[in-house]
């Protein structure tokens, strides 16, 4: 079967380095090596900064959101004629582009990927901009939709976009980049980072907002540093380091966290800790979650519909906790971190599930599965 041309649309690109970015970029690199032809359509960005040569072409307009829809569509209807699949990454002006592309050429298949779930769900992110009910009438037209969990499944029942077929397809994660570290690689990791080889060392990765629970985070810390073996935190990832500075000094646990600030070496990071905590409020499928687990670090984390996804609900490959629970999230740290023998059998169980699950080789061959059938 003839394999069809892809336009990924994303509202941003490389050099923003968020989940939706990210995914975009791995699955564009996976299908190029499967032999399809792929562009990336993005809003501009990287101006002045060196960008990492791509295997595919990268359009990007100089618009805002809104205009990303409007001329995004236009760019297609003049340039887009050789691509069969629109994938639009995110239900906001990604999947408006796409569908407006549709009504001028209907002979493109729009495949609309809906980010996250909950309350920053893309669809609760729509209802307080402009002409919300236009936005769920225009996507009547896509042709499918991928949900990254089972709550956004039902969220598009709610929304009257039942009629549309969906489909679960997790996030992807490269298991070849994202490996465990043998005991050497991490003794070397570690003296790099400057920490002493045998601290316990909790990691958190991720945007330094209120959406990733940082708070609870910092709260549970408090908690923490009044038991006996507390780990270390480190905090990793892009963000206004400031204000959550000074709440770790109200929270007294200044000497136990350290910031590290958006990181190039994230990798690293996850062979060097001992554990990952990630209280974040709503996720869809979580790249931090899935990357760790495939590097065989053991997770704690929110019990929220993609945290859910990814670990899954046996406890076997990672601990759930309630959202906003700081002694809930205290308590499972430090049992966590008290025991080896129970980080090791969690690691080992993470990683297999990760390659039987989220191996990117096997969420790319999903994906053109879908765009075949849709041709």
């Amino acid at each position: 079967m003839r394999r069809p041309a892809v336009c990924m649309l994303s509202a941003s690109f490389v050099p923003t380095l968020g989940g939706t970015e990210r995914q975009c970029r791995l699955l564009s690199e996976w299908l190029v090596g499967a032999g399809v032809s792929v562009a990336v359509l993005t809003r501009g960005g990287g101006k002045g900064i060196e960008l990492p040569r791509f295997p595919f072409p990268v359009h990007r307009l100089a618009v805002g959101a809104l205009g990303y829809a409007v001329v995004g569509a236009l760019w297609l209807a003049v340039y887009g004629r050789r691509f069969g699949v629109l994938h639009a990454h995110q239900a906001l002006s990604p999947a408006l582009a796409a569908v407006l592309a549709k009504r001028l050429r209907p002979q493109h298949r729009v495949v609309v990927k809906v980010a996250c779930s909950g309350r920053w769900s893309d669809f609760r992110l729509a209802q307080d901009r402009p002409l919300f009910r236009r936005r769920m009438t225009l996507l009547r037209g896509v042709d499918r939709f991928v949900v990254l969990n089972r709550e956004s499944a039902a969220e598009l029942q709610t929304l009257g976009l039942g009629r549309v077929p969906a489909c679960l397809v997790p996030n992807g994660v490269d298991a070849r980049r994202f490996t465990p570290a043998e005991p050497a690689e991490r003794a070397a990791l570690r003296a790099r980072l400057g920490l002493p080889p045998d601290e316990g060392v909790a990691l958190f990765v991720g945007r330094l907002e209120r959406r990733k629970g940082l708070d609870t985070l910092l709260a549970a810390w408090a908690d923490l540093v009044r038991r006996p073996g507390a780990p270390r935190l480190l905090i990793a990832g892009p963000g206004e380091t400031g204000p959550w500075a000074r709440e770790t000094q109200a929270h007294g646990v200044e000497g136990w966290v350290t910031f590290l600030g958006g990181r190039a070496d994230v990798a690293d990071l996850y062979r060097v800790a001992d554990l990952l905590v990630f209280p974040s409020r709503a996720e869809g499928c979580p790249n931090v979650v899935l990357e760790a687990m495939a590097s065989a670090l053991p997770v704690v984390a929110t019990d929220v519909a993609g945290n859910r996804e990814a670990v899954g609900e046996d406890s076997k490959a990672g601990w759930l906790v309630s959202p906003e629970d700081p002694a809930a999230l205290a308590e499972a740290v430090a049992t966590m971190a008290a025991s080896p023998a129970l980080r090791r059998e969690l690691a080992a169980a993470a990683r297999v599930r990760v390659l039987e699950r989220f191996d990117i080789d096997r969420v790319g061959a999903k994906y053109l599965s879908l765009y075949e059938e849709l041709q």
